[in-house]
């Protein structure tokens, strides 16, 4: 399996406290099955380290050079948190996953930003490919699935966390991320681990549970074929045409 979106990277944000820690949380990887990780810590969050993009770079090259020995595979990437110049950002700091045209983008959650649709659009225009990482998490996507929905067809990604749908942030969001793989909106699994703990680089558990929604096939291929292709910086494998989450009439709903 591919992890495709960790924090990992030691000392940088809320992630791993210290490579030990890094190290147990890979090997907590390699465990699982896991081969190939994507360390992508936060940039660009209000309250964390902002736009310091070369001593990130710094920090990257030196854990990935610490970590060649490991059996799984480590590649660089980011999260970068929606922002106004988050294009130039992306394309001047080289924050894409492993250099390709896919980056991981991060919304608040609580609301989504004005203008988001055409903040996407001014990506496609820019060769690239957002991943919207955890839409299951921001209170909008939740509550109106139609809003990813739209944002799907215009050409992003979207990333579900493992943990969320094995109920750790609670049932709503688990609830959304069941809908989200219903109605197809989502192409990728990844961990989104912060700790070996409370937030561990696991994959195995959610594929088992994603299957029960989409199929074994289906959700195998969101933690191998999938993010491999975008590693390989090439087009993701078709898992079919997205559907339009709409309510039933009357008290039952579609998405219960």
């Amino acid at each position: 399996m591919i992890d495709l979106h960790t924090h990992i990277l030691p000392g940088w944000d809320d992630g791993a406290n210290g490579q030990a820690e890094a190290e147990r949380m890979i090997e907590m990887a390699r465990q699982d099955g896991i081969s190939r990780v994507v360390l992508t810590p936060h940039v660009y969050r209000p309250a964390g380290r902002g736009s310091d993009s070369r001593t990130l770079k710094s920090r990257m090259r030196a854990f990935l050079k610490l970590c060649k020995a490991f059996e799984v595979d480590l590649y660089p990437g980011a999260e970068v948190y929606v922002h106004a110049d988050m294009i130039q950002h992306i394309k001047d700091s080289r924050l894409t996953v492993n250099g390709s045209n896919y980056v991981f983008i991060e919304f608040p959650a609580g609301h989504l930003p004005a203008g988001v649709t055409n903040l996407i659009y001014r990506m496609m225009l820019s060769e690239l490919i957002p991943i919207i990482g955890h839409p299951e998490r921001n209170s909008v996507f939740a509550q109106a699935p139609e809003t990813l929905y739209d944002l799907v067809r215009q050409g992003a990604i979207a990333q579900v966390t493992a943990q969320s749908l094995l109920g750790r942030f609670g049932k709503a969001t688990r609830r959304a991320a069941e809908v989200f793989l219903r109605h197809g909106l989502v192409h990728l699994i990844a961990s989104d681990a912060h700790d070996p703990e409370d937030r561990p680089p696991r994959l195995a558990e959610a594929v088992e549970r994603a299957a029960k929604i989409v199929g074994m096939p289906t959700a195998e291929a969101m933690v191998t074929s999938v993010p491999e292709a975008i590693l390989n910086n090439e087009q993701i494998p078709d898992l079919g045409e997205p559907a339009y989450p709409v309510k039933k009439s009357g008290l039952r709903a579609l998405f219960r």
